[in-house]
């Protein structure tokens, strides 16, 4: 009659040998291979594994006006010398005192925002000027709009924004009377990874925002032109741009709608911004993966004891229970 398994039991052997012993050092070896092996896997993986420095979050910044603007324009040319007039607005009384003579075509500006989703924060911005009685067609223009932007998501980040936009208009789509209407996104421009304070460190980024010396009336007008703005704001660690992406020209009839329209729709949607990742963070991330390998690496070396203790390449006190010599 043949005899078939029907039931099968584990037993335990044991090995033993004294402390100071070639079986103990090859023991401590393979503890510490189960623990090493792991880290130097996840220290040559790391980049592709998803262990890094920084992570890139998605926000929507909280935006606000800063009720600031600088318009500087050229309209064609009417004046037998061929020079071009000037035109120039902004919502800064210095400025505008020391080019009183170029304001007169200005008349109005207007802001208001947009709460599409009904959650508090703005999710479209617009500015209109009105100018009005211009002496020719509007051939180019600079616009700089000022805002208050806050970043929030693991700390408090204010990165400057002033939206500039330079256009230089077609010919045929010059116009006295009508709308210049631009439409566009707000854009977060970054260079290096933004830092929050974490237990232990202290340390948050810190920016420069826009400095114009509005209160002495002999300050050099050189502060105001886009080229000085515009260095001021990208000697930081980020800020905030306009992207325009859609430009329209409407002209209109002055009997019906006297005046030129020059219209700013800004959508304030989630940018991306890159964070410096804290020691714990990253400790965390470790582990995950440390544990994912350890698991595999301590059954291996398990595995590997099992082979040369069971064929006595290891040299040791070989203790059988008594149940397996039946």
């Amino acid at each position: 009659m043949k005899f078939i398994p029907l039931h099968t039991t584990n037993t335990a052997i044991v090995y033993k040998n004294s402390l100071c012993s070639l079986a103990s050092l090859m023991v401590l070896v393979f503890i510490a291979l189960s623990v090493m092996l792991p880290v130097l896997l996840v220290s040559l993986l790391s980049p592709y594994s998803g262990i890094s420095e920084s992570r890139v979050l998605y926000e929507q910044p909280n935006i606000q006006f800063s009720y600031q603007y600088i318009f500087v324009a050229n309209t064609e040319s009417t004046a037998e010398n061929g020079e071009s007039p000037f035109l120039a607005c902004s919502s800064f009384a210095n400025f505008n005192a020391r080019i009183q003579k170029f304001t007169n075509s200005c008349d109005a500006s207007k802001y208001w925002t947009e709460d599409l989703d009904h959650d508090t924060v703005t999710d479209r911005l617009h500015f209109q000027l009105e100018l009005q009685k211009l002496p020719s067609r509007l051939m180019n223009f600079d616009l700089l709009l000022f805002f208050e932007a806050k970043l929030g998501h693991k700390c408090v980040l204010t990165p400057p924004a002033v939206l500039a936009h330079q256009l230089q208009l077609p010919q045929a789509s010059r116009l006295q009377n009508g709308h210049v209407q631009l439409k566009g996104e707000l854009k977060l421009k970054q260079y290096v990874e933004f830092t929050c304070p974490f237990p232990g460190r202290n340390i948050q980024t810190q920016f420069r925002q826009v400095q114009l010396d509005t209160n002495n009336s002999h300050a050099d007008m050189s502060q105001y032109r886009m080229e000085s703005l515009l260095g001021q704001v990208k000697a930081n660690p980020a800020y905030f741009q306009l992207a325009v992406q859609e430009t329209y020209f409407k002209p209109t009839s002055p009997s019906m709608e006297p005046g030129l329209f020059i219209e700013l729709e800004v959508d304030v949607l989630q940018v991306a911004a890159r964070y410096h990742l804290s020691i714990w963070e990253r400790l965390g991330q470790f582990w995950l993966y440390f544990a994912s390998f350890f698991g595999i690496s301590f059954y291996i070396m398990n595995k590997l004891k099992d082979f040369l203790f069971g064929r006595h390449i290891i040299r040791s006190w070989e203790i059988i229970p008594w149940k397996k010599l039946y």
